[in-house]
């Protein structure tokens, strides 16, 4: 009797051969990310100034841009999606469309980050994301619009380089701006217990979401005062 040996390599081919036809064969699952529509809806210029111990050592005050930008999301998926609120920012900013940069703010204007959320916050309901009303998560519709859109506040600095980088004198220029929000990651223990026990509600859902592109025209020479409020001065 004749024994047919097989290669180990020609049985490894096979087995792939077989994970690919049934991952071939797999429903698509990947949840996609919101449409994120970012319109501006008041713009501001004023000088901030940067404070220290010492005035008289401090450099002089500086002009920035002020913006408030209202971002809503779309649900473009067939189940609603529960989005934690807090999130991380990064700015994008080019003078045409096409490519684009990051925008480094200075440092006393950075942004914060988050640690992934591990427990529930003490005012969510572990029986429903939305009730009572919390400022934690939201709950988009499927196929729908958030009800009330995540308002971004952006200071750019105009015409102040920043240390390490070197962003552009926006005077004179239309400035073309897109932002992506990075939203607090659920640890894996606790994104699989919301899952379950919110499952007639949605689908928790974290990551990132980039917005559209808006622009705004910045004068070479603004007609602006000192910054009063304490989004738009770095130190009150």
């Amino acid at each position: 009797m004749r024994l047919t040996l097989f290669r180990p390599s020609l049985l490894i081919a096979a087995a792939l051969g077989c994970l690919a036809a049934q991952a071939a064969s797999l429903p698509q699952t990947r949840i996609p990310a919101p449409a994120a529509d970012a319109r501006i809806s008041s713009a501001l210029f004023c000088f901030a100034r940067v404070r220290g111990l010492d005035p008289g050592r401090m450099p002089e005050a500086y002009l920035v841009l002020q913006l408030q930008v209202r971002v809503s999301y779309h649900n473009r998926w067939n189940r609603p999606l529960i989005v934690p609120l807090e999130h991380s920012r990064t700015i994008y900013t080019a003078f045409q469309p096409g490519p684009m940069t990051v925008f480094h703010l200075p440092f006393e204007l950075m942004e914060p980050s988050y640690k992934e959320m591990k427990h529930l916050p003490a005012d969510v309901n572990p029986d429903n994301p939305a009730e009572p009303k919390n400022d934690v998560f939201t709950v988009v519709p499927a196929g729908g619009d958030m009800k009330e859109p995540i308002v971004e506040d952006l200071t750019l600095p105009v015409d102040r380089p920043v240390l390490f980088h070197h962003n552009p004198d926006l005077r004179g220029h239309r400035v073309y701006i897109r932002l992506d929000l990075a939203h607090r990651e659920l640890s894996t223990v606790l994104d699989a217990v919301l899952s379950d026990r919110w499952a007639k509600f949605g689908v928790p859902w974290s990551g990132v979401v980039r917005t559209g592109t808006f622009a705004i025209d910045v004068p070479q020479s603004a007609d602006a005062k000192p910054c009063s409020d304490s989004h738009s001065d770095p130190h009150p």
